[in-house]
């Protein structure tokens, strides 16, 4: 009866071991395993799924995405008239699962990123001072991505990762033509509020001209006359002296006359 016990005791400690010794990779990943000392193990690469083993219970399991992955990276290079322009280069890249002990071994996750972006980079800045702006944006794109792809062919399987595509997604204005139309607009306004200005300035200086000589003229004795002359019509249609009725000049009947 002891016996069976102990017996089943061990079991238990079996079963428990089993169920805790193990490590599961994510789909679209492989496995790297790690000894406890830190020693990468270079004779298997863990598929996805479920990994046994009461190692586990002592060594580690690093995961690598080995999905084909995209990234957009932009740069700002001189283009071949010597401006400043933004651009924007995406590509298409995948690790080589098979290898993935390898690159942890040798390279490293984080470092394996870094020599993904600093040879994309080297690559663009090899090939965008090639062309200009408008020829990245219309005619010749396609030939500026052909050409960063085949240097990313060639470099990238130096550390374990394939390229498959890369696509200049945008180019946009040199700084020097942006801020040239910046100026030409704003001296545009300048120019217009100039315009209007003078303008507005002559319309003064030609009504202040003509209010003076208006003044000028009404003020001379000949248009003074005028103005008597046009009194003296006016109480004439009327019938009546421009002395009015009560007096030897104006009146129909006058006192001096005793009618």
């Amino acid at each position: 009866m002891k016996k069976m016990r102990n017996f089943l005791f061990l079991l238990s400690v079996v079963a428990v071991m089993l169920l805790t010794g193990c490590e599961s990779v994510q789909s679209g990943h492989k496995g790297v395993e790690i000894s406890w000392g830190g020693e990468t193990n270079m004779q298997v690469v863990h598929p996805e799924g479920l990994n046994m083993g009461i190692h586990w219970l002592w060594d580690d399991l690093v995961e690598y995405d080995v999905r084909e992955k995209t990234i957009t990276e932009k740069f700002e290079f001189n283009d071949r008239n010597n401006m400043k322009t933004p651009v924007a280069v995406s590509i298409d890249y995948k690790l080589d699962g098979l290898k993935a002990n390898v690159i942890h071994s040798s390279i490293g996750k984080e470092q394996l990123d870094a020599k993904i972006m600093t040879t994309l980079s080297s690559a663009a800045k090899q090939v965008i001072p090639q062309y200009s702006a408008s020829e990245l944006n219309l005619s010749k794109r396609d030939s500026a991505e052909t050409q960063i792809l085949a240097i990313l062919v060639k470099e990238f399987p130096a550390f374990f990762v394939s390229c498959s595509r890369v696509r200049i997604t945008d180019v946009d204005i040199p700084q020097g033509i942006a801020d040239a139309a910046e100026a030409t607009a704003k001296q545009a306004e300048l120019n217009k509020l100039a315009l209007s200005k003078g303008q507005e300035a002559e319309n003064n200086y030609k009504a202040a001209e003509w209010d003076a000589k208006t003044k000028d003229v009404l003020s001379q004795p000949a248009m003074l006359k005028l103005k008597e002359l046009e009194i003296e019509m006016t109480w004439a249609q009327k019938g009546v002296s421009k002395y009015g009725t009560n007096n030897v000049f104006g009146a129909t009947s006058g006192i001096l006359l005793n009618r």
